[in-house]
């Protein structure tokens, strides 16, 4: 027999907890209501349903046998049987260690009852005890430790009792529990009468369902301004007013929040020298696998003035600490355009550049500490941009990272070049200044005639033929060549390849010719001091047709042979062609075609005698063993006196 019940704190059956009880018992499940604000995230809280890992009634009429609850139905109270009176009770053990570091924000346990004795008569309460690790009897039922809750609403005949548990859960999370058990049962001063017994649904069984919420945070070492990482110390980087976009990475421990793109990121900007113009702005719709961004306009700046922000997220449930402060000074002026002299380059259109010799180029920001340095061009100056990285936060990279930039020796100070000219002829240099925000000033523009000094391409040998190698010769223009140390050339686009000058001052280079649509050479010669000349392009095409040829009327544009002078035409097969095994012809594109075989070398030969004199044209199709036709016919034109 358990002994008398500890102290509790008493709740009647009546007044406002017994009509919300019968509501909760209407609805059968705990009723949450969320007001959600404008611009509020909605992915959390989160609701989970546990079932207890351990479930069983005991009886005092059996004192030492513990009964599982295993989907029947189960006595609750006091019951007869047999002529025999019996007190039940129930326990059941929760595993809770998943919400171990959560806010458990409200845990109900729900039941259900599936018959009672007295629709009128019902008092159910619940215990916290200790843990039990294995089904308890009635004479080992764990101890009682605190009273938790009870349903004592008669609203319902058949009823839905549920049980506020948040404090058992959160209390037992924070003392480092992973289960909880609780005991069900009839109050002791009603606990052996029949009237207030009842069964519990076999069917639904008992659950438990938590609402909670881990909190999300802002990750550090992902924080950026302009494409730049946040900097929380001196010296703050310069951001163009133009291009204000803070970024930050929120972080959730709860793996719904991770796949999901509910949360929201606030972000708060202010001048360091005036927290009380603070402004903030919220980035909807966030997730944890890429940054938050958001822009600010030119006009909330003031150029030279230092700039604060931090962020923060919220998932719906829960918003984190503001991030610590990052920094930048902004900057809203272009630096002045630059001076521009060269040593040995003619800058006001007076003569022509040196031919092998690359332009010594002083470009000067006069003093000006807003110049960092200068980029040029032969052309038109892109315009820099950024591009999206890992998180999909925005990489902007140095200005000066570039190939056709250079900083300045000091803020406001010089910087020398050596440029080479992209070609001959007429050429134009532009140059501007670069500030440290990435800001350019307006350029400065310069014409340079530069003398072509291209290399010569021949081929060494034979005409090329397809399937064959082919060696081509460069040689350096003349006025180079004594400083010729090397070429650089293309074949077909392909990775530019370097060969150096032999004994004579030329080079060769070898390919097999093996690509039907032919072949692209570019080449250019480059010199001991850096010279590279213009491009020179070679070019090989094997015609798609095939090859026609006369002894008697040859296409020479002179009228051969004469009327009623037989001549022979020979047929050959397409360059890139393997063999033909027949031709189709017509002269002067009379129909129908003649079509005549080839030989076993792909050759075919006809004999035509002219009608009268005048010129001709011989139209000539090939024809591959599968007996597809070429696309291209061979027009072959000649005269006959």
């Amino acid at each position: 027999m358990v002994g008398p019940d500890p102290v509790r704190p008493h709740k009647t059956s009546g007044g406002t907890m017994s009509t919300r009880r019968s509501l909760l018992a209407l609805c059968g499940v705990a009723a949450v209501a969320l007001t959600a604000l404008p611009g509020t995230a909605t992915a959390a809280p989160h609701h989970s349903r546990l079932l207890p890992v351990s479930a069983s009634h005991t009886d005092s009429a059996a004192p030492h046998t513990a009964f599982p609850w295993a989907g029947q139905d189960v006595p609750l109270g006091a019951s007869k049987s047999a002529g025999r009176p019996h007190v039940s009770r129930v326990h059941l053990t929760f595993d809770v260690a998943a919400f171990a570091g959560a806010g458990v924000s409200a845990a109900t346990l729900h039941l259900r009852e599936s018959a009672v004795a007295d629709c009128a008569k019902r008092a159910i309460e619940l215990w916290e005890t200790k843990t039990a690790t294995v089904d308890p009897t009635w004479a080992t039922a764990p101890e009682r430790e605190r009273w938790v809750d009870d349903f004592t609403a008669t609203d319902l005949c058949v009823g839905y009792p549920s049980f506020d548990v948040a404090a058992i859960v959160r209390d037992a999370l924070s003392r480092g529990k992973s289960r909880i058990t609780l005991e069900i049962a009839v109050p002791a001063r009603f606990e052996r009468e029949v009237q207030y017994g009842r069964a519990l649904d076999g069917y639904y069984g008992a659950a438990l369902t938590v609402q909670h919420n881990r909190a999300p945070s802002i990750v550090e070492q992902h924080r950026y301004n302009g494409g730049l990482p946040c900097a929380t110390t001196a010296p703050y980087p310069r951001l163009s007013k133009h291009f204000v976009v803070l970024e930050a990475l929120p972080a959730d421990p709860d793996p719904d929040d991770q796949r999901g793109s509910g949360g929201a990121v606030d972000f708060a900007l202010w001048p360091q020298d005036d927290q009380a113009t603070r402004t903030e702005q919220r980035a909807q719709h966030t997730g944890t696998t890429r940054v938050a961004r958001w822009e600010f306009a030119a006009g909330l700046f003031t150029d030279g003035r230092t700039y604060s922000w931090q962020a923060r997220v919220t998932d719906g449930a829960d918003t984190s600490e503001w991030s610590e402060p990052c920094h930048f000074t902004v900057d809203g002026t272009d630096p002045p355009v630059p001076a521009v002299t060269s040593a040995n380059y003619p800058l006001d259109e007076s003569g022509w550049a040196p031919v092998g010799e690359p332009g010594v180029f002083t470009f000067d920001g006069g003093g000006d500490e807003d110049v960092k340095g200068f980029e040029w061009t032969w052309g038109e100056f892109s315009v820099p941009g950024c591009t999206y990285g890992e998180l999909n936060r925005l990489i902007c990279p140095d200005r000066f990272t570039g190939g056709t930039t250079v900083r300045a020796d000091r803020l406001g100070g010089t910087a020398t070049a050596a440029l080479t000219p992209p070609g001959s002829g007429l050429r134009k240099l532009r140059v501007r200044a670069i500030d440290a925000a990435g800001r350019s000033s307006q350029p400065v523009s310069f014409q340079i005639f530069v003398p072509s000094s291209h290399p010569a391409v021949s081929v060494v040998g034979e005409p090329p033929r397809f399937g064959h190698d082919v060696t081509l010769r460069f040689t350096p223009h003349a006025d180079v060549a004594d400083r010729t140390v090397d070429f650089a050339y293309q074949l077909d686009g392909q990775e530019q390849r370097v060969v150096p000058v032999g004994p004579d001052g030329t080079a060769t280079v070898t390919f097999r010719a093996d690509r039907e649509n032919g072949h692209q050479v570019s080449v250019r010669s480059r010199s001991d001091n850096g010279w590279t000349s213009d491009r020179a392009s070679w070019s090989l095409a094997f015609p798609p047709w095939p090859g026609v040829t006369s002894d008697a009327y040859p296409a020479d544009g002179v009228p051969h042979g004469g009327t009623g002078v037989p001549g022979t035409f020979t047929f050959t097969p397409p360059p890139t062609w393997s063999g033909a095994a027949a031709y189709r012809y017509s002269f002067d594109w009379l129909e129908p075609h003649t079509e005549v075989a080839a030989g076993s070398d792909g050759t075919a030969t006809i004999t035509w005698t002219p009608p009268a004199p005048g010129w001709y044209s011989l139209s000539v199709y090939a024809i591959r063993p599968d007996g597809t036709v070429s696309t291209y016919d061979a027009t072959y034109s000649f005269g006959v006196a």
